[in-house]
């Protein structure tokens, strides 16, 4: 949905197109190709395995990847191809933003099951004890996503134990969601997070500290509105009209 039917709608380009997209700027979302690959046939690589991409190999078309750490990646994988940095584009195209005389009474994050690696009712107690709501929803459509930050105050990310080669293919688009409504994140120091964020955001390499991070922000009206500024001024370059642009200097 990001990257194919949100984009395309956003260019006012075709979506799966049947035919007649030979002379056109094509953009591979995850999928292989024709047997002829048009001329101007660009990949964008995001949440593929090693698998996807050993076929990519055999293909001729520019990579596009979705982080700073995801283009280092992809330049050692193809060497020799030409790599494109395109960042995944927030959800709130709206610009919506978190009221900002509404208490902090929420915490948490939006994702699959290892979206924060810690038990789940224990990160409930924990933040309960320092007062506030915990939060959890799987992925959904994007209405899911955006009612979910509507109603969130603090945003954790705590993934310390990905594989290696998994961590790679991450971005921040988490940090950019939240940060776009001006909502908070405490992160685990992911290498996709710190390549593009710095203090746009709270830093916690263990859950004692991410807990003490979350209960800061709670506590200090200050702190919380100093990188609830910082995050929206930085998530303003993952909105969708600005990545837009990406793709529209790409080399045809």
């Amino acid at each position: 949905m990001i990257r194919g039917q949100q984009i395309a709608s956003q260019l006012h380009g075709r979506f799966n197109p049947s035919s007649d997209y030979e002379e056109d700027v094509c953009i591979y979302v995850i999928a292989t190709t024709p047997s002829v690959e048009p001329q101007c046939a660009y990949h964008d690589v995001m949440d593929c395995g090693m698998g996807r991409l050993r076929r990519i190999h055999k293909m001729r078309g520019p990579i596009i990847s979705l982080s700073v750490e995801h283009r280092s990646a992809m330049r050692e994988c193809f060497p020799g191809r030409s790599v494109f940095l395109i960042p995944q584009h927030h959800c709130n195209f709206k610009r919506e933003r978190r009221p900002v005389d509404r208490p902090v009474r929420t915490v948490g994050v939006i994702g699959g099951d290892s979206a924060v690696q810690w038990p789940h009712y224990a990160m409930k107690k924990m933040m309960s004890d320092i007062g506030l709501e915990w939060r959890f929803s799987p992925y959904g459509r994007w209405r899911r996503t955006v009612r979910f930050y509507q109603e969130l105050d603090i945003q954790v990310s705590f993934r310390p134990t990905h594989a290696r080669g998994i961590v790679r293919h991450m971005n921040p688009l988490k940090l950019s969601n939240a940060g776009s409504y001006g909502i908070p994140t405490v992160a685990y120091p992911e290498p996709a997070y710190i390549a593009e964020w710095n203090d746009e955001c709270l830093w916690a390499s263990t859950i004692s500290e991410l807990v003490a991070q979350v209960k800061r922000l709670k506590e200090t009206p200050s702190l919380y509105a100093d990188i609830s500024g910082r995050a929206v001024a930085k998530a303003e370059g993952y909105h969708i009209e600005n990545i837009a642009q990406l793709y529209e200097q790409l080399p045809q």
